[in-house]
């Protein structure tokens, strides 16, 4: 009897190493392309977007920090018994309501001249 040999041999791909160098660098030159593009976007987006009041800031701090909201810095639209002074306050135009986290009242506002009128 003779002895029996096996060989066993695996194929495998072993790429040249200029075409791994060109890989990466092109890989490395796509990401920092896509990130350039990513960050004109959201730039051009945020010029876009009108930024937040400062009632509308003050209320989203508010609840994001799930504080007590204060009254501190609201103004509150002038209430005078003067016809002239009663018509004014009509005729500001409130495009928010929201209510007082502290009080539990609820209040018209003026997101563009930061008014404010307790209801």
């Amino acid at each position: 009897m003779t002895p029996l040999l096996v060989t066993d041999t695996e194929a495998f791909w072993q790429p040249e190493p200029w075409f791994v160098v060109v890989l990466t660098v092109t890989s490395a030159l796509l990401l920092l392309a896509l990130g350039w593009l990513l960050s004109r976007l959201l730039r051009r987006l945020a010029q876009v977007l009108p930024a937040p009041s400062k009632p509308a800031q003050a209320l989203l701090l508010n609840s994001i920090q799930g504080t007590e909201g204060s009254i501190e810095g609201f103004m509150e639209a002038p209430r005078t018994e003067t016809p002239q002074a009663r018509s004014s306050v009509m005729n500001l135009h409130f495009d928010g309501s929201a209510q007082d986290s502290r009080t539990g009242r609820e209040y018209l506002f003026n997101t563009r001249t930061g008014a404010r009128r307790w209801l």
